[in-house]
């Protein structure tokens, strides 16, 4: 099972992170309104960090993500929020990176609505539903996902903590496309710094 790690900010934290869990993916949030933002201050550091680095954004124009693959060395790039079908398909055209397509769930999901965004991307995420745009430490009902329609593969965000282990293992044998878990908040001692040694308990027993 992938495992990304989110909410990374602090470059010496971060590097601590990389060399002692060796995660599949990193992830930077790029949403300014973000208590784990990250500013450019820090992109030399952190661009060298042996990883793959997910970019996350909110709104974003296509320049300022553009900007931000060349800049901070982006393996991939996480919409996180209303981007047009339209919008997916310029920039997969622009770029190669992976693209991630969050839905964000509250009681149900609108698998029509997904549809069009399967030519584009390579992986959806889905995440619990909140007005700040994840970083809410809550799960959604999982259950919804026992519908999931698509052969594309998917990763599970949303509150996950060690207490979830179990669950995500039964879900995960359950649906094959369940491609692995993103964690955050369950795993902060402050928002962007990371408990290392809870997550390198998650991913022993993941």
């Amino acid at each position: 099972m992938k495992l990304k790690v989110c909410g990374m900010r602090d470059p010496d934290n971060a590097r601590e992170m990389v060399e002692g869990i060796h995660p599949d993916w990193m992830g930077l949030i790029f949403y300014p309104k973000s208590p784990r933002f990250v500013d450019d201050h820090s992109a030399a550091a952190i661009k060298a960090l042996p990883v793959d680095k997910v970019g996350v954004f909110v709104n974003a124009s296509l320049t300022e993500i553009l900007h931000k693959i060349v800049l901070f060395g982006l393996k991939a790039v996480q919409l996180h929020s209303g981007e047009s079908v339209a919008f997916v398909e310029e920039l997969r055209q622009k770029t190669n990176v992976l693209i991630f397509k969050v839905f964000s769930v509250n009681e149900e999901i609108d698998w029509k609505s997904m549809e069009p965004y399967l030519e584009n991307i390579d992986y959806f995420l889905f995440d619990t539903f909140t007005e700040a745009y994840g970083g809410s430490g809550k799960t959604f009902n999982w259950e919804i996902l026992l519908d999931y329609p698509f052969e594309k593969p998917f990763l599970l965000s949303g509150g996950l903590g060690l207490e979830n282990i179990a669950a995500i293992k039964a879900l995960d044998s359950k649906i094959p496309q369940m491609a692995g878990v993103d964690i955050n908040s369950k795993f902060e001692m402050e928002p962007g710094m990371k408990n290392l040694d809870l997550i390198s308990r998650f991913r022993r027993d993941i």
